[in-house]
């Protein structure tokens, strides 16, 4: 059975549609209870010729996907969302709509919640840890995710966000915006917002390349100036991070003392 033969929700679409009228306007939603991945709904709909700017959203999660295969637990009170991109950039660039969508997260979430969310290249958005929860002050925990994936002529670009979810409904290394804030927030308004953020960063990145999202991000990244683990398959590389390039790339300078580019990887802050 087509995956996009899950029963959409009516309700839910009328609900979304209310707040993102300044949002891709026109562009389909496609709004469901349950369904087993918002990527792969997306996918199919994008081969069927669905336009940009359509969104797929689902209140819950089966089969979340996240980076490198990964699961993304998906409890009720979150945001799963998978939007379909066609952008003309080149496809080299392709990867940096990784932060061009974490960049929008985290200034959705300051906008909604007045926190400071930081950003972890590449594609993770991070909030303070509630106090005397493990680890104490200063932890960040991971508050949603990105990812970006490219098939026949499209972008997908998947957005989680764990919104009004229980803590005992996630990993210890995640938190929820209800979590760090004290107060629950409106999944359709949060969406939304975030839909109109995507927007306004993708149209910069679509008309002027990465250099304004790198600038707009380098108060927000999480690592810079720390001692960091990179790794990157079974390599494993340390040193401090710096900075990002003009490509997206983050710039470490390794105990070596040479200044490597990383395209890809897993950062671990070494404390």
């Amino acid at each position: 059975m087509s995956r996009t033969a899950a029963r959409r929700d009516p309700e839910l679409e009328a609900r979304l549609a209310e707040h993102l009228a300044g949002a891709w306007r026109g562009r389909p939603v496609h709004a469901f209870q349950s369904v087993p991945s918002t990527m792969a709904i997306a996918h199919e709909l994008a081969d069927a010729g669905s336009p940009e700017g359509t969104l797929v959203w689902a209140a819950r999660q089966e089969q979340g996907t996240g980076r490198l295969g990964r699961t993304w637990i998906s409890p009720p009170g979150g945001i799963y969302s998978s939007l379909i991109l066609r952008p003309t950039r080149p496809a080299a660039e392709i990867p940096q709509l990784s932060l061009v969508a974490g960049l929008a997260t985290a200034h959705t979430i300051q906008d909604l919640t007045h926190l400071f969310p930081r950003v972890r290249w590449p594609n993770d958005v991070l909030l303070p840890a509630p106090a005397l929860v493990n680890g104490g002050p200063g932890e960040h925990r991971k508050v949603a995710g990105i990812l970006v994936e490219a098939k026949n002529g499209a972008v997908v670009v998947g957005i989680g966000i764990n919104v009004n979810s229980r803590a005992e409904e996630l990993p210890d290394t995640a938190t929820s915006l209800a979590a760090a804030s004290g107060d629950s927030i409106s999944l359709y308004r949060l969406t939304g917002a975030l839909c109109q953020r995507m927007q306004t960063w993708y149209e910069v990145w679509g008309s002027q390349g990465f250099p304004p999202i790198r600038a707009a991000l380098r108060s927000r990244m999480e690592s810079f100036g720390q001692p960091v683990q990179i790794t990157a398959g079974s390599t494993h590389s340390e040193g401090t991070s710096q900075d990002l390039d003009e490509s997206g790339r983050l710039l470490v300078r390794l105990d070596s003392g040479i200044v490597h580019p990383f395209e890809m990887g897993e950062v671990t802050l070494l404390r």
